[in-house]
């Protein structure tokens, strides 16, 4: 932990991401940061988070009446956005006025092509990062991975029970390219598969309007969300994670993270992987996601760890440390 922020007042606007918002705060706290949180897309039902992602216009109204009740301080030294989904221009521009002084800082954890309003709010901030490399060559942005929590990494060995396993909601072509994963691998390979929808009519919406659902059965998808305790249980009783990006996506999921955290060998579709320092062909597979082989040796072969100071960069403790490199400069 090499940066305090002793007597510094923060305000973090964050998504509801298993916990991860949580442990941001409790980081920050722990350096000696004051702390206050507010969602960044404050809708709770499928329903309006749904409209919140394909309508984002719909909710702006409501979501600026929200920060203007929540959000009353004057005395921020800081202002850290991840992602701020339903952040308007009209929000961040009365921030900019109350919070004279703040430094304000974005960091995306999503791409630009699924998030492309987000670049009219750019001129807002005084920092930006992405975990999208090809973002930030283009934009001209702060490049920063994303990390893994204190809760993925080995304490002890773990009983094996899994093979593989794969844990994630089933967007886009996610549940084509694991029904041909599933098949590639065979019956001899020991699965857990946990592809989520928030709701059945999600999925009968899906059944109606993504050919890649054509062959899907109800019964294929859970509608129970899982808590970050019960995924790690499962990732710690995996010898193997399956990792499936969004197909707009280069920069790597927080699984990809989590996995080496875990120090689980991972297989991806995501070839960006490729240019991370802790890549290695021993325990990472790439994957073509239309017509996916998995080589019997990788199977069958033991995680190497990798070296413990790119492992540390990983941490939280250091993806933060490295924002705040940046930031007080």
């Amino acid at each position: 932990m090499k940066y305090l922020l002793d007597g510094k007042k923060i305000l973090i606007v964050a998504p509801q991401f298993f916990g991860y918002e949580t442990e941001i705060c409790d980081e920050l706290r722990r350096r000696g940061a004051e702390v206050d949180f507010v969602l960044d897309r404050p809708f709770a039902t499928p329903l309006m988070k749904g409209v919140t992602r394909v309508r984002r216009e719909w909710v702006i109204k409501a979501a600026d009446r929200y920060y203007t009740e929540q959000v009353e301080s004057t005395d921020y030294h800081y202002v850290f956005v991840v992602n701020g989904q339903t952040l308007s221009e009209t929000t961040l521009n009365r921030w900019q006025k109350l919070f004279c002084g703040a430094v304000f800082v974005l960091y995306m954890w999503d791409s630009f092509g699924n998030r492309r309003w987000v670049l009219d709010n750019l001129k807002y901030f005084h920092h930006v990062f992405t975990f999208d490399r090809n973002d930030a060559a283009k934009y001209g942005l702060n490049f920063r991975p994303l990390f893994f929590s204190r809760g993925f990494e080995v304490t002890a060995p773990e009983k094996i029970t899994f093979d593989i396993s794969f844990i994630g909601t089933a967007h886009t072509d996610r549940y084509q390219v694991l029904t041909k994963v599933d098949k590639a691998l065979g019956p001899a390979i020991k699965k857990h598969w946990y592809l989520f929808l928030q709701a059945k009519w999600v999925y009968l919406t899906y059944k109606l309007t993504n050919k890649g659902f054509k062959e899907a059965s109800v019964s294929d998808f859970k509608f129970d969300p899982l808590d970050k305790c019960t995924v790690q249980q499962i990732f710690f009783a995996s010898k193997m994670i399956l990792d499936i990006e969004h197909p707009q996506q280069t920069g790597l999921t927080m699984r990809s993270l989590e996995t080496l955290g875990a120090k689980k060998k991972l297989i991806t579709t995501n070839a960006a992987v490729r240019e991370y320092d802790f890549f290695s062909d021993t325990n990472i597979c790439v994957i073509d996601r239309r017509a996916p082989s998995i080589p019997a040796d990788f199977l069958t072969s033991e995680y190497v760890d990798v070296p413990t100071e790119v492992y540390q960069r990983y941490r939280l403790e250091g993806w933060l440390d490295e924002i705040l490199e940046v930031v007080t400069a």
